[in-house]
């Protein structure tokens, strides 16, 4: 993330230094963009006005400290997936320290600078967290600075990011496990493997992330993602009742109307929509309630202006007469 990042901000002429623990990583990443990597955090944040943390989970407490040492008074955001465990590093390493929480929403199961691209953040969901007034002049100029890189900002609070990732990356990341090792379990686990194909592909991708990163993303939001893993128990409770019913009904119960079907059709309604198309676009005020009602409503910012916030609607389809509308 950080060096697709870094890649995309050179590409689009930004002036821009990063660091990275491991001197190859520093060399490669020098090679491949011509310059701007230093050998410490302290050179690299000389003269920024904006930081952003990309590193690892059990990074983050570190570097925080490092950018305190360093005297840095400016905005500092970050990419990381958990919102809680980087509060916690800024609160006791740089409290009163301006930092807006983020996290761009793409991303892939390989990790490094090798895997950047300065393409990854096209238009991707870039969430940005905003839990108090205070923090409105901060996330505007950081809301107008990603939307001017091409992502669309989905404002959240942090507690409501840390349930959201739960739920969508961090739960999938376990499931994608689960399904992996259950395939290649006991006997039948060689042959399982030689035939499967694309639905054990895109449904075990993330596998093959880190193990480390994973577990380290599990522990730092495990409150939240208890929580999901109850919900998903109680929906393989559920099928396994409908998979029940099922079997066990009359046998000229025609297709599609058993309780099994039933279950299954709700997700295939809701995937087949999935994502939600861009609606109606719509002027909105430059307010805490008004910005948090757009992530709380599937919306997400295009853009940011000195006046006004220029915010979309999901699943609406786009009209003249909406277009200007303030809220």
């Amino acid at each position: 993330m950080g060096g697709s990042l870094f890649q995309l901000l050179r590409h689009r002429g930004h002036p821009v230094s990063g660091y990275d623990v491991d001197p190859q990583t520093r060399q490669l990443v020098h090679e491949q963009t011509a310059g701007g990597v230093h050998d410490s955090v302290a050179q690299t944040l000389a003269g920024a006005d904006l930081t952003v943390i990309a590193v690892p989970m059990w990074s983050v407490g570190q570097v925080v400290n490092e950018i305190a040492r360093s005297g840095y008074t400016g905005l500092i955001t970050d990419v990381v997936s958990v919102k809680s465990a980087v509060s916690q590093a800024v609160q006791q390493h740089l409290p009163g320290g301006r930092w807006i929480g983020g996290h761009p929403m793409v991303g892939s199961e390989k990790s490094g600078f090798t895997a950047s691209s300065v393409t990854l953040l096209e238009n991707c969901p870039w969430v940005l967290c905003l839990d108090r007034a205070d923090q409105l002049p901060d996330w505007l100029w950081l809301a107008e600075w990603i939307t001017s890189l091409g992502s669309r900002v989905v404002p959240t609070t942090l507690s409501e990011h840390d349930s959201v990732v739960a739920r969508v990356s961090h739960l999938p990341h376990v499931l994608a496990a689960a399904l992996t090792n259950v395939v290649a379990a006991g006997q039948m686990g060689d042959l399982a493997l030689s035939v499967a194909a694309g639905s054990f592909r895109d449904a075990t991708r993330v596998a093959a992330s880190s193990p480390e990163a994973t577990a380290a993303w599990c522990r730092a939001n495990s409150q939240a993602l208890s929580v999901e893993l109850d919900a998903i128990a109680a929906q393989l409770d559920m099928f396994r009742e409908a998979f029940k019913a099922a079997t066990q009904s009359n046998s000229a119960v025609g297709p599609g109307s058993d309780v099994m079907t039933a279950w299954l059709r709700g997700a295939h309604q809701l995937r087949k929509a999935w994502p939600m198309p861009a609606g109606a676009s719509r002027r909105v005020e430059r307010s805490l309630a008004a910005i948090s009602a757009i992530g709380r409503s599937g919306g997400w910012i295009a853009s940011v202006n000195e006046k006004w916030i220029t915010a979309v609607a999901p699943g609406v389809t786009p009209t003249n007469s909406s277009a200007d509308k303030k809220v």
